[in-house]
Parts: structure tokens; C-alpha cells; sequence
């Protein structure tokens, strides 16, 4: 008499297997999130740096002065503006960002004229987690100098 082999796996072996998943995942995920708020403030810098260089490089084929403005004067992560001044025409829309603060030092917003060089001295924003988790959240300091050159330091949350 032969006898057929089941193929598959039983309830209790999927159970099993479900609840190790479980405690696996819940080991996990309180560690990404301070990876995942590093990410967004990296993503905020590579935002304003791109906004700045398509600024700079709008001014200069257009020959004319192009403003960056924010949505908010006091936090940048609500969104911006990159538009011409005369005639009046909006060149690109930042929308909002999530889970992080841009802080402006120098104010809503600064311009760039027709030979690519800021009207003002610059611009530096301090972006920060909105939630800051872990030991030592990643925060960063962006300076946008006169010639429109981004650069970015690491510092201190506060």
C-alpha cells in the first residue's frame, strides 16, 4: 500500500513562523527611524542645493533676476517658490516636506541676477527632524554663498 505524502505546510507551521516575523519587525523598526529622519534632512540639503543651481542657471539664460521664495517666512519645509521678478513667471514650485524644519537665518527669500551672483550677501538655513529620535540626530546648516555655491556642515541639534 502506498501511502501520499502531503505537500505544504501545517497551520502551525505558518503561526510559527508569522509570530518570529512579528518579533523581528518589532526589533526593526524602532531602529530605521532615526535613519529614515536623517534621510529626509539629507533630502531637504540635495533640495535647496538643485533649487539654487536652477535659480543661478535661470538667471543667467534669462538675463534677469530670479527670486527664491518661501511659502512661510519662518520654516522652509512648507515649500518655496524659484520665479522671474520681470515679466513675472513662476520657473519651478518646491512642494511641502515632510518630518523636518528648514529655519531661514537671512529671511524668506533671496535672488540671483542676470549674471548668476545673489543680490544679497546669502542665505543659510538650518534643517532639523521635526521628531528627533536616537542620541544624535543628523541636523545640517546649508550656506548658499554670493556666487550661489552650497555648501553643507553637520551640526548639534538643539
Amino acid at each position: 500500500m502506498r501511502t501520499s505524502r502531503s505537500h505544504g505546510f501545517t497551520l502551525i507551521e505558518m503561526l510559527v513562523t508569522l509570530a518570529i516575523f512579528a518579533v523581528l519587525l518589532m526589533i526593526a523598526v524602532p531602529s530605521m527611524r532615526p535613519f529614515l529622519q536623517s534621510q529626509s534632512v539629507k533630502n531637504a540639503s540635495m533640495d535647496i542645493n538643485s533649487t539654487v543651481a536652477l535659480a543661478r542657471s535661470e538667471a543667467i539664460k534669462r538675463n534677469a533676476i530670479v527670486d527664491v521664495t518661501a511659502n512661510s517666512a519662518t520654516d522652509w519645509s512648507q515649500g518655496w517658490v524659484v520665479s522671474q521678478t520681470t515679466p513675472a513667471a513662476t520657473i519651478r514650485k518646491q512642494p511641502a516636506l515632510g518630518n523636518i524644519v528648514i529655519a531661514p537665518t537671512n529671511g524668506q527669500s533671496f535672488s540671483f541676477d542676470g549674471n548668476g551672483r545673489m543680490t544679497s550677501t546669502g542665505a543659510t538655513f538650518t534643517i532639523k527632524p521635526l521628531n528627533k529620535t536616537g542620541s544624535q540626530p543628523l541636523c545640517l546648516t546649508v550656506t548658499v554663498g554670493a556666487t550661489g555655491r552650497v555648501e553643507s556642515t553637520k551640526v548639534t541639534c538643539t
